[in-house]
């Protein structure tokens, strides 16, 4: 193994390991836009975003939720309407969600939540993974009594939506009306020849904060490398945000949110669920790449499924506007205004490819 690619795994295991291992194996497997038709003709990634959209707005409320097991989930919200509930991705926190605070806080209750091990919110004694996120999930929507609420879920977020379908699925009939995935994969985006080695660097960052060691997040994890997460021209503050998130998270809670991801398999939750949704993926995301997003729409039954040109891993930075418009097309489609998310966002002057996808004829 060379060099790079050993620092590239390396620093995935203590910043963002199982991404970075995807990006290794789809860079030497995929040419640039290979497989990418169709997608969403929108932007093209090049126009600009104001940097304070990277900042939570004004009148931003927060609040904290007990969890069966002792621990606390913190949230953020702001808006009146149909609850939209936000959860973001490893190492992340509620804020890297403030460009939809802003762009739609005016028509929806906007709630968006510290997954736990992260932000504010406290591991309880069940300690971390994909099933304690799911019933933190759970929690929210009927301690906050949320009813037809929207429920977006990004990477490991989307991971944690995944999770709750198949483990309360009475809560999501009861409370949820719809589903958006963005930016994420039905199972562990590791390849399988990456695996072992994911898997055993976990363990030895795992065997070190053990000892008491700090892992090296800050430098394993510099600008550069937080670049990969983005397509196509980011916008320098987000890159920034990013990389302040990642670098500043518990050693222990990241790990343990790591190890969670590499057990990650939901196709079985999802082949029952009935719940509208949408699976959105960027061209360039190097780290739940085009070919895990649609086979993760394939996996739902009747999901539509949208490709963002240019686009990396942090749609709801890299193209907030687009997102939001997809959002609200998902609430047309539930209400019956539209028959697609596809008529609900294209215009005489900006068609719009999106495909609706079936699940697959064998079983998986």
């Amino acid at each position: 193994m060379s060099s790079r690619r050993r620092q590239m795994i390396g620093a995935g295991v203590v910043g963002a390991a199982v991404g970075a291992a995807a990006v290794v194996a789809y860079r030497a497997t995929h040419p640039p836009e290979a497989s990418v038709a169709p997608r969403l003709a929108m932007s093209d990634g090049r126009s600009g975003i104001a940097p304070a959209l990277f900042d939570m707005p004004p009148g931003v409320t927060h609040g904290d939720l007990t969890t069966p097991d002792g621990g606390t989930i913190h949230y953020a919200e702001k808006g009146e309407g149909r609850p939209l509930v936000l959860l973001h991705g490893v190492t992340l926190r509620h804020d890297v969600w403030a460009p939809q605070f802003h762009q739609l806080a005016d028509r929806y209750r906007v709630i968006a939540v510290d997954l736990r091990g992260h932000g504010e919110s406290k591991v309880g004694s069940d300690g971390l993974g994909l099933p304690r996120l799911a019933d933190d999930l759970a929690t929210v929507l009927e301690s906050l009594d949320l009813r037809g609420a929207v429920v977006v879920g990004h990477s490991m977020g989307g991971m944690t939506v995944m999770r709750f379908c198949g483990d309360h699925r009475d809560i999501l009939e009861a409370r949820v009306s719809a589903v958006a995935l963005v930016a994420t994969a039905a199972r562990n985006p590791v390849p399988a020849r990456l695996d072992g080695p994911s898997r055993a660097l976990l363990a030895a960052g795992q065997a070190k904060v053990r000892a008491g060691q700090p892992l090296p997040t800050a430098t394993l994890m510099p600008r550069p490398m937080v670049r990969l997460a983005f397509g196509d021209h980011p916008h320098p503050r987000a890159v920034e945000v990013v990389q302040s998130m990642i670098t500043s998270m518990d050693d222990s809670n990241l790990l343990g949110s790591l190890e969670g991801i590499i057990e990650h398999d939901a196709r079985n939750a999802l082949r029952d669920t009935r719940t509208p949704s949408l699976v959105v993926v960027g061209t360039r995301d190097l780290l739940t790449p085009v070919p895990a997003g649609r086979a993760l729409a394939r996996h739902l039954p009747g999901c539509e499924f949208v490709l963002l040109p240019r686009a990396g891993h942090q749609l709801m930075q890299e193209r907030p506007t687009e997102l939001a418009e997809l959002i609200d097309a998902l609430v047309a489609r539930h209400l019956g205004e539209v028959e697609s998310v596809r008529q609900a966002v294209a215009t005489d002057d900006r068609p719009v490819e999106a495909e609706q996808v079936e699940p697959p004829a064998e079983p998986f």
